[in-house]
């Protein structure tokens, strides 16, 4: 099959890994909620695992897959109504 277009292709994973820091005092590690870029970071090849998600058509319009903008009208213009049925309360058992 021969596509002119270009295709991303996406998966999601998993990975047991340890990370590893020195901090300067006691009190800097307790305040470090997750490792930052000083880090090691140690991965298990064995534990690495990958499910397939899908498969996209690269669109030239997406632009780095950014968020479109609104059009010219404010979408939080328009004012909501909230619509409820009513219940018939009548023919319930008490």
């Amino acid at each position: 099959m021969n596509i002119h277009k270009k295709i991303e292709k996406f998966w999601s994973g998993s990975v047991s890994f340890t990370a590893i820091e020195t901090f300067k005092d006691l009190n800097a590690a307790v305040e470090a909620s997750v490792p930052t870029t000083a880090a090691k970071i140690i991965v298990d090849n064995n534990s690495l695992s990958y499910d397939f998600k899908r498969i996209k058509e690269v669109n030239k319009t997406d632009g780095d897959n950014a968020l479109r903008t609104p059009g010219p009208k404010d979408p939080g213009e328009r004012k909501g109504e909230k619509k409820v049925e009513q219940k018939d309360n009548n023919n319930v058992k008490k």
